[in-house]
């Protein structure tokens, strides 16, 4: 390429790059990180008004969460649609092609699917949008609010229960019953029961903070994990202190083996990610999805809340799984599916959507250099690990909402030193030329 052919082409592409980024430097921004903090919080915002204004039911949480869903696609329409863009569109297409195609099957109209990877969707397409301070910042301000309310539950769980009193929410928005033996107001899955794991630091019930429920609690510590992962370097030490203390103290408060786990790996991923293969995360799957059987066989009567028994429970759905449940012809039975991840995706997805689901999880993320194939192995863990445990937990847009934003920003930063910056864009759209372009070009710019 000549020379003048080369500068055009990086001008065309900074240019690009800078419409691309204009949402993390315009007087709005403000308005975007209100809608993040709104997907993780609006639970506890409706609970606070459940529980001291009018009773909250069921289709106004969904109609809550449709209008942040609705705000973030606003958002990205307005900074415009680029052809680089194209293929997370085309994988939301797929999930809704399928969804449609389920719904005739069992004549009944199914969206679970739809729901799952438009969420997925927006907020990777929103992560896109973001440079290196906007994405720091916003992660810093989830942190921030998380580590306030969980140290108010800590220290006054009383007052917290009485704020938000997660019982009565659930109960009228989910029809999960308040525990007649407990008055403590608090989610009856984050009580606990005798023999369960526990660090034994604290002596309070499994911790929640503004997600009103355990599980989300413990899975955003290992997002936080995956972004400490990413972004380490870049991060200054004051922030990493307080990712860390949030971190260690969802843990022992919340008393997750999975998150503990998942922060171990990253810690020892940090060093040996880098030096494996480009896109061997591949692998990591099927290795998971062999060793759930391999414990299975070997005592296919394990029960109960630990390893064995979790990973039984999983693995004997799978294996018992019909031709018809490949197909989405059983979709009825996808309430016993909650603790069973991989037979949840094949139900409501079919085997092809898990296949999507599965290829897309691991080549998200271009693995140019060490932070992106950190990150893409990390993602690849704690998708898979979870899936293995849970089934629609990872969806959740409180935990799911800032996973795919760090995910969109890791796709489109290569995280090269700045130095570099020149050559990084312009040899990414000299391979990629169609990336400048755009798809919907209503504005000016």
């Amino acid at each position: 390429m000549s020379t003048g052919l080369k500068r055009a082409s990086i001008e065309k592409a900074e240019k690009v790059r800078n419409r691309l980024l204009a949402l993390t430097k315009s007087p709005g921004l403000s308005k975007v990180y209100l809608t993040i903090l709104l997907a993780i919080s609006y639970n506890a915002i409706l609970a606070i008004i459940n529980a001291h204004a009018m009773r909250i039911s069921f289709p106004l949480v969904a109609a809550t969460e449709f209008l942040v869903l609705l705000s973030v696609a606003l958002i990205i329409y307005k900074e415009n649609l680029y052809t680089s863009d194209l293929p997370y569109i085309y994988f939301f297409v797929f999930f809704f092609t399928i969804s449609i195609i389920i719904s005739i099957l069992n004549q009944k109209l199914f969206i679970d699917v739809i729901r799952n990877m438009l969420i997925v969707s927006l907020f990777l397409l929103l992560g896109r949008r973001f440079d290196k301070e906007a994405i720091i910042k916003i992660f810093l301000l989830m942190s921030s609010t998380i580590l306030s309310v969980l140290i108010l539950e800590l220290s006054a769980l009383d007052i917290y229960a009485a704020i938000f009193k997660p019982a009565a929410y659930f109960a009228n928005t989910r029809g999960v019953a308040e525990f007649s033996l407990d008055e403590s107001g608090l989610f009856r899955n984050a009580l606990g029961f005798e023999g369960r794991f526990s660090f034994g630091i604290f002596s309070t019930p499994r911790t929640s903070s503004i997600f009103l429920e355990q599980v989300s609690l413990a899975n955003y510590a290992g997002v936080l994990s995956l972004f400490l992962l990413a972004l380490w370097p870049e991060l200054k030490i004051q922030h990493r202190m307080l990712h860390l203390t949030l971190i260690l103290l969802i843990i022992l408060s919340n008393n997750s083996r999975t998150s503990s786990f998942l922060f171990a790996i990253c810690i020892l991923g940090y060093f040996i990610y880098p030096r494996l293969p480009r896109y061997l995360n591949l692998a990591i799957a099927p290795i998971i999805v062999t060793i759930a059987l391999y414990v299975f066989y070997s005592n296919p009567d394990a029960r109960g809340d630990n390893f064995s028994g979790r990973v039984t429970h999983t693995a004997e759905k799978i294996v018992s799984m019909e031709t018809g449940d490949y197909f989405g012809l059983s979709i009825s039975q996808l309430y016993t599916l909650m603790d069973s991840g991989y037979p949840y995706i094949i139900y409501s997805s079919t085997i092809f959507g898990m296949v999507v689901y599965w290829l897309f999880v691991c080549l998200v993320i271009p693995q140019y250099n060490s932070a992106q194939r950190r990150c893409a192995y990390g993602l690849s863990t704690y998708t898979f690990i979870n899936l293995l445990i849970g089934g629609t937990a990872i969806f959740s847009i409180k935990v799911a909402a800032p996973l795919w934003l760090l995910i969109g920003y890791m796709t489109m930063h290569h995280r090269q030193p700045s130095r570099e910056v020149k050559s990084r864009i312009g040899t990414y759209n000299h391979s990629t030329t169609q990336s400048v372009g755009t798809l919907w070009p209503h504005q000016k710019g």
